[in-house]
């Protein structure tokens, strides 16, 4: 790359100075317009550039599902990129490259079948809770897990093992894992921990340095194998660094499905300091794109095994790399496939040119959609606003088929944007999908929201059924998919709960409309016919007003009802946007969701009892200071994350502004506190006590929050707690 870089400077300085000031920079140099560089024109043909040949494609001999094309060698998938770059290249750089606007979506992430025994199962164990998934059988990260028999917390690129049955302060052993970066998050899977995380140049390690030029902005993935065969020594065995962003995991079958979103890297272009020198940044740019080699398209990894050898290479082959028919962007979107009760090998991944958001699981498919939001343009414009509501979302599916790799298999598009991932969801050979149509910025009269039905079949995805009509002016606020039945919350000034029959995908139906104040952010199923809502109350006028919790009976669903709710009067709780931090335990009858007051200075956890149709508080679990007897008030708020059952306890995490997070024990009979666990600090830089936390809202965004929670306002244009 560094060759590359001088000879396309060498292109750019190669004649003399004229009398203009206008300049264009590269990567630490200024190129001035007034300067004669070579034909600084628009088009490629009047220009002294190295002509690609253009790609052709072979329609007869090749497989299409949905619009699919595969490559069939690098030199094919290089000259697909130089073509598609050289026609969207400008004097500013690259468009296309998975930088587009649009709403931020609620959650980035999401998922019965036979139990493996390695992998922790996503129902809850004989006398232990679970990470809180989508779908029962498919495991999703967190940075708290548990087995039952040790409780392994993520924190500040540390890890943290605890033995529940101890009566010790201290942990069992804390492991610093260097070269992670923010979102850290884990599986566990027997006697392994596996960690992934989004690297950056803060985050470097000796084989991230390998990876990551120093002063790179580029986003890098590292995965982590621990082996805690001794939990009291855990051992950090292999490592792994991509470039690209990590997305989210699912584990199916022992398998990880590990999602990477990797843009093109080290492209050598230029920028222009003033429009004299567009011209010329134009030429430079489209000369580098004619230099450019496979390894600043295809994303690359560095592997670290067991036994310290270290190897890197390319981490797709070029022959499983795909993409639409319709240009979809520069990225590669991957899936790697790591089996979690084996050693940490080099990578095996599939990669369609294209961005990835919000990724859902079934026991055969995965699914990664992204929004396809049109060119912004301004609003002066005529029939702006008209493009804008013209977007799609666009969803990919990869196979997922026992002993066979990971592959890609088709696509579709539908129209509108997706909430997260229980938008989607599959059941009996079809993909049920949960959209808003309409404006996508906020409220507009033209939103509405609609259930299309895919079917998935050998051929690919086809649509076969669709209802639409539902929160005219609204959008969705909470959706979920359960068997043959779908709940859909809207929220603009009132909750209309929607209930739809899915029975017959060609003619979906909406059975009911139930209208109440407020919002459910997250809908969990109960019973069979009951289902637990949490989000907020509101005025008539939509103005919130805190933390409420509704039970909804669906038994009659053209009929559905409100049969108990529960509201504090202030707060909001973060299981709204983070179902991880939601968990219901079953055999008795609990709910815990963690709630922050700001109107009241307080954060606690809440156990609401569900019996008989009716929900009622059963206590509520603070945390007090460090060193500060249980009871003691804290002089700020402690926010309480996540909760979880070993034994007859509740075990609640909690990471408060003095960096020291903390794991207590409260009885399930009374609540009274049986354990406390302080969780130390390996070389992370604490907040002085001198310097506290205000009560008002952080101006950073809290681990537990999702990206549009915390950018995009509340229903309403200011909170009311």
């Amino acid at each position: 790359m560094k060759i590359l870089s001088v000879l396309v400077l060498l292109i750019l300085l190669s004649t003399n100075c004229a009398n203009e000031t206008s300049s264009i920079s590269t990567s630490g140099h200024s190129l001035d317009a007034t300067q004669n560089y070579s034909s600084p024109t628009s088009s490629v043909e009047n220009t002294n550039l190295t002509t690609v040949p253009k790609a052709t494609v072979n329609v007869e001999t090749m497989e299409l599902t949905s619009g699919l094309i595969p490559f069939k060698a690098c030199e094919e998938l290089l000259r697909y990129f130089q073509d598609e770059a050289l026609e969207r290249v400008g004097p500013y750089g690259l468009e296309g490259m998975g930088m587009g606007w649009g709403p931020v979506p609620l959650a980035l992430e999401s998922f019965a079948f036979e139990d493996s025994g390695a992998v922790m199962r996503a129902g809850p164990g004989i006398d232990f809770s679970e990470t809180n998934v989508q779908e029962a059988g498919i495991d999703e990260p967190d940075f708290i897990k548990t087995n039952g028999q040790i409780i392994a917390v993520l924190q500040d690129n540390t890890l943290h093992i605890i033995d529940p049955e101890l009566n010790s302060s201290e942990p069992l052993s804390s492991l610093r894992l260097d070269g992670l970066g923010w979102g850290s998050e884990m599986f566990l899977a027997g006697e392994r921990v596996w960690v992934m995380a989004r690297t950056d140049l803060y985050s470097l390690s000796p084989l991230t340095a390998r990876m990551i030029p120093e002063g790179s902005w580029e986003p890098h993935t590292t995965i982590v194998e621990i082996d805690i065969t001794d939990p009291t020594q855990p051992i950090q065995v292999a490592s792994m660094v991509i470039e690209g962003s990590y997305v989210s995991a699912r584990v199916v079958n022992d398998i990880a499905r590990i999602v990477v979103s990797s843009p093109p890297s080290d492209l050598p272009f230029v920028t222009p300091q003033g429009p004299s020198a567009e011209e010329v940044a134009l030429a430079a740019n489209k000369q580098a794109i004619v230099g450019t080699t496979i390894e600043n398209w295809v994303p690359s990894y560095v592997y670290e095994s067991k036994e310290g050898n270290v190897t890197q290479g390319q981490l797709v082959d070029c022959k499983q790399v795909s993409h639409p028919s319709k240009f979809s962007g520069f990225t590669s979107l991957s899936v790697l496939d790591v089996e979690l009760t084996s050693d940490m090998k080099p990578p095996a991944a599939t990669s369609v040119l294209t961005d990835g958001e919000t990724v859902y699981a079934s026991p055969e498919n995965l699914y990664i959609s992204t929004t396809d939001y049109p060119e912004i343009v301004p609003f002066a414009e005529e029939n702006s606003q008209n493009i804008e509501k013209e977007y799609l979302t666009s969803i990919h599916q990869f196979t997922m088929k026992p002993g066979e790799k990971t592959e890609y298999k088709a696509s579709i598009e539908v129209k509108g944007h997706l909430l997260n991932q229980f938008a989607m969801s599959e059941h009996a050979g079809n993909l049920r999908v949960a959209t808003t149509i309409g404006a996508p910025w906020g409220f507009d009269e033209s939103n509405e929201s609609v259930v299309t039905v895919i079917e998935i079949s050998d051929e690919g995805l086809t649509e076969v059924g669709q209802v639409g009509g539902m929160g005219k002016g609204e959008r969705i606020f909470a959706v979920r998919f359960i068997g043959n039945l779908g709940y859909v919350v809207t929220f603009r000034q009132t909750d209309p709960f929607y209930t739809l029959d899915l029975t017959d995908p060609k003619t979906p139906k909406v059975r009911g409309e139930l209208k109440i104040t407020g919002y459910s952010g997250y809908l969990h199923p109960i019973e069979e016919n009951l289902i637990l809502g949490i989000g907020q109350e509101a005025t008539e006028e939509g103005v919130t007003t805190g933390t409420k919790a509704a039970l909804y009976d669906v038994e009659d669903l053209d009929d559905p009802k409100v049969v108990s709710t529960w509201s504090p009067g202030s707060g909001r709780s973060s299981a709204e946007w983070d179902h991880h931090a939601f968990l219901w335990w079953p055999p008795e009858g609990i709910a815990v969701l963690p709630i922050r007051d700001w109107k009241n200075d307080k954060a606690e956890a809440v156990l609401l009892k569900i019996e008989n149709g009716d929900l009622e508080e059963f206590g509520r679990i603070t945390h007090s200071e460090r060193g500060s007897p249980p009871d003691a008030k804290p002089e700020f708020m402690i926010p309480i994350e996540r909760s979880l059952i070993v034994g007859g306890e509740i075990w609640t995490y909690s990471f408060p502004h003095s960096a020291y997070g903390q794991l207590q024990a409260n009885l399930m009979t009374d609540l009274s506190v049986s354990k406390k666990v302080q969780l130390p600090n390996l070389g992370i830089e604490l907040i002085p006590e001198s310097m506290p936390l205000t009560t008002m809202p952080p101006t950073t965004m809290p681990p537990t929050t999702t990206a549009m929670e915390w950018l995009l306002p509340t229903p309403t244009s200011m909170p009311v707690d």
